[in-house]
């Protein structure tokens, strides 16, 4: 029997070394390196976290989430492999280098791949 009671997948997109493996390993394991290793392809890192409603909900007991993060690769090469794991996705994270006004214009061309391939 599974140890969560909702499984939620979120994709964490951007270009290629805005951070995005960081923001993932400093959410998941509380680690970070300041050397820059380049995602081959896609990867991913689970978070289990507990969700206990304001109001005292679901009986007094928090509801187990397992959130599965998952790290594309920025580069233009991997696109096509990228867009293949959109369908599946329950939200995204765009994320974007703030010492790199490229990168942030660039979200436009993200949001764009999005409305493409999932709405």
């Amino acid at each position: 029997m599974a140890d969560y009671d909702y499984l939620i997948k979120f994709l964490a997109l951007g270009d290629s070394g805005v951070g995005k493996t960081s923001f993932l390993h400093r959410y998941t394991d509380n680690t970070f390196t300041g050397q820059f290793i380049s995602t081959v392809g896609i990867d991913f890192k689970e978070k289990k976290v507990v969700y206990k409603s304001a109001r005292g909900g679901f009986g007094g007991r928090g509801q187990r989430v397992l959130l599965q993060l998952w790290d594309t690769a920025g580069q233009e090469r991997f696109r096509s492999l990228t867009t293949a794991f959109f369908r599946d996705a329950m939200g995204f994270v765009l994320i974007f280098d703030i010492t790199n006004e490229q990168s942030f214009l660039n979200i436009r061309d993200w949001l764009s791949q999005l409305k493409v391939f999932v709405f």
